[in-house]
């Protein structure tokens, strides 16, 4: 029987596909008044909340669950909005990230507001029901994510790969050990895609 039908009595999957209808209509709002599609600002807190050198075309993509060439498509129309600018790599020139222009910087300071509605209708219920809805859902969001139905990262410092101030007194102290690269501070409180669990 479909989630659909009013006789079905599964009620918490019907439940999500409400609340994930709240987010898209939310997410309309919201870029509607920037001038925006829902495409254009998924990728440009993507870009403010993602390490810069995980900033590509190709990740993109896998965050939006959809191919570089839609990605592509978006990424133009920001850059002709003057939001965001291609940075192509100084090791290899074959790479290109992306990076805020000061308006898209500015652009997201409006959007990042997105879900406090959401945010605000759940702080009306007790800390113990917060606390059991987080919990809960975090293993639904777990196990999407195990099956590949979630893309997401995490921050460095959950990640076996991270090493904190191995170089200790430099700006950038900490080292991935596996992408092989210096961190600053402000570099490992953003996601990694290609975060690996201990």
């Amino acid at each position: 029987m479909s989630i659909f039908d009013p006789l079905y009595s599964g009620q918490i999957t019907r439940s999500f596909f409400y609340i994930g209808q709240a987010v898209k209509n939310i997410l309309w709002e919201k870029s509607k008044h920037e001038h925006l599609t829902p495409a254009q600002v998924k990728v440009l807190l993507f870009i403010n909340y993602t390490r810069n050198d995980a900033i590509t075309v190709g990740n993109i993509a896998k965050y939006l669950s959809c191919t570089p060439a839609t990605v592509s498509g978006v990424v133009d129309s920001l850059e002709k909005k003057d939001l965001i600018r291609r940075v192509r790599g100084l090791d290899d020139r074959r790479k290109v990230h992306l990076k805020l222009n000061p308006a898209g910087r500015k652009a997201v300071g409006v959007v990042e507001s997105i879900g406090y509605e959401i945010e605000d209708i759940v702080s009306e219920f007790s800390s113990e029901e917060q606390e059991m809805l987080e919990k809960l859902l975090e293993r639904i969001s777990e196990k999407l994510i195990d099956i590949g139905l979630i893309y997401t990262g995490d921050i460095c410092t959950a990640c076996c790969y991270f090493k904190r101030d191995h170089y200790l007194g430099e700006s950038k102290p900490h080292y991935c050990d596996s992408l092989h690269i210096m961190l600053s501070e402000e570099d490992i409180c953003k996601e990694c895609p290609y975060y690996s669990k201990n």
